[in-house]
């Protein structure tokens, strides 16, 4: 019997071994992954990343060690390589909240949007209290002017972080995208009152209130960004003061006007008893419009940017007084040159008339009439900052004497 006895005492010897030496790799590991920290936070990071690929290698199961090689890598400035490495670190642990975060954002660095939404996708999949992933992707959606669904993104943040002005601004920043400003008032007030000296979201309360017209409470944001002394601050309040305020038409300037704006219908051999006495001459004519800002002089003398039309009611009146007849000239549709005095804010425009063909009989003479006064003069361009015209006061005539 005893030939066929086996000894066990030993079997587990080998099992033992490698779990000591499993044991060891995971214990220099970590002491790799606490040297690289250490090396991190003294902003050592060529030697950081060392340390942490030293800790990966042997333990691949370190989250950690990679997601902190990310780190080392972005702070290089080695974008590729930071990704790839909080990617292996998601691989090993898919619960990293904020890894997803820091990875979107480099996918944004890089200019890869798309990444960076389906990787915040992937984190909200994960974990449905995410709250940067949700705000993160809201603010994606937003830049691509995708309102709606960053609306819907940031919904989410505000239900799980009730007390956080954030996600009212950004809400309220989604809203005003969607031009529904009365809703984007209350959320952006809700975020100021919860944040003080909130600078974005004054600045957007202040657009919110600009979009609707509403110059008094657009202002006050105004006053109080001003107010706070910060260059974000200071940049913001001149932002909104853009917004509030944009380009228009002064007045018709008489003075170097060769057509006389304030005039009724008139013969048009009055203008110039000359040159418009024979049938079918023509003649130049100019009128200088004066604006309200300094404006783009390319803008404003392409003529494509200019429209000359007949008064046809509202504020402008009504060309001839509505009443139809034969010997009305024809009014260009845009002007023949426009020329701009960027001292005076000046626009000239040279536009030429043609006298009728017909003859009055008890005068001999061509019988041609205009109506100065209703003439519309409108302009579509941009201002030097490059601001859109005011829609309230692109247009002027004579008879109005104001823009409208």
């Amino acid at each position: 019997m005893g030939l066929w006895t086996t000894d066990t005492s030993n079997t587990s010897g080998p099992f033992d071994a490698l779990a000591l030496q499993e044991g060891i790799r995971n214990n220099v590991a970590n002491s790799a992954l606490a040297a690289g920290t250490t090396l991190y936070s003294q902003k050592k990071y060529t030697q950081a990343a060392q340390a942490f690929k030293q800790a990966a290698a042997l333990n691949p199961a370190l989250a950690q060690a990679y997601t902190y090689l990310g780190y080392s890598y972005t702070q290089m400035g080695k974008k590729q390589d930071a990704i790839n490495a909080l990617k292996l670190s998601l691989k090993v642990d898919k619960t990293q909240d904020q890894v997803y975060s820091d990875l979107a954002n480099l996918y944004v660095d890089m200019k890869k949007p798309t990444d960076a939404e389906n990787t915040l996708k992937s984190a909200v999949q994960q974990n449905n209290q995410n709250t940067p992933a949700y705000y993160t992707l809201g603010l994606l959606l937003a830049q691509r002017k995708d309102y709606t669904d960053a609306e819907t993104q940031f919904r989410k943040v505000i239900k799980l972080e009730p007390k956080d002005g954030n996600g009212y601004y950004a809400l309220g920043m989604a809203l005003n995208g969607q031009g529904r400003s009365n809703e984007a008032i209350t959320e952006l007030k809700k975020a100021v009152s919860l944040k003080k000296d909130f600078v974005p979201a004054l600045t957007e309360l202040g657009k919110a209130y600009a979009a609707k017209g509403d110059t008094y409470n657009a202002q006050d944001q105004l006053n109080k960004l001003q107010k706070i002394s910060t260059s974000d601050a200071q940049l913001a309040a001149e932002d909104l003061k853009n917004t509030m305020f944009k380009p228009g038409i002064s007045y018709i300037n008489p003075s170097g006007s060769s057509l006389p704006t304030v005039f009724p219908t008139m013969p048009l051999l009055a203008l110039d008893a000359s040159t418009l006495a024979t049938p079918g001459a023509t003649k130049e004519f100019t009128i200088k419009i004066v604006f309200n800002t300094a404006m783009d002089t390319s803008s404003i003398t392409n003529i494509a940017n200019w429209s000359i039309t007949k008064a046809s009611g509202g504020t402008a009146g009504i060309y001839n007084n509505g009443l139809y007849s034969p010997k009305s000239v024809a009014v260009p549709a845009i002007p023949k040159s426009v020329t701009y005095d960027p001292v005076s804010n000046e626009a000239r425009l040279v536009f030429t008339l043609r006298q009728s063909d017909t003859i009055d009989p008890d005068t001999g003479l061509p019988n041609g009439t205009i109506d100065p006064s209703h003439l519309v003069f409108k302009f579509l361009g941009k201002d030097q900052s490059g601001r859109s015209m005011d829609e309230s006061a692109d247009q002027i005539d004579g008879a109005s004497g104001n823009a409208f």
